[in-house]
């Protein structure tokens, strides 16, 4: 009993399935509306078609499904669980950059909230990255 008492605990809490689940979750669906409105981003004109390329849309949509995948199911495969984290911040940091062009270029302050949003989803993958062991 006192051995137990005396052991270093872990500083951290452990890894959770809910925040996989709530952030594949933002990701799907942030990826199904912009699978819908096709005309999202609209500022600079010369960027707007590759802003809304469907491809990158299914990219985030996957990467979603992935974190999910890993949430629901509880799984822990490296690979797996690697690759939605990298895709998934990849994704949130290509539209937070679009979406502050929108902000700072065209004065259209209606992304803010999604802004912040973004930032949080950032926020809790850095956390699932930084507290993921690999099996080893």
């Amino acid at each position: 009993m006192l051995r137990q008492l005396l052991k270093p605990r872990l500083k951290f809490s452990p890894l959770n399935r809910w925040n996989f689940i709530k952030t594949g979750l933002l990701i799907v669906s942030l990826a199904v509306c912009f699978i819908v409105d096709r005309t999202y981003f609209f500022y600079p004109p010369s960027l707007a078609p590759a802003w809304n390329n469907i491809y990158f849309d299914a990219t985030g949509l996957i990467a979603g499904l992935i974190l999910l995948t890993c949430g629901v199911f509880n799984l822990h495969v490296d690979l797996l669980v690697k690759l939605g984290l990298g895709i998934s911040v990849a994704f949130l940091t290509v539209l937070l950059v679009a979406e502050f062009f929108h902000v700072v270029g065209a004065d259209y302050y209606r992304f803010l909230a999604v802004i912040i949003l973004e930032l949080y989803a950032i926020i809790n993958l850095m956390q699932l990255a930084f507290e993921y062991q690999p099996r080893r």
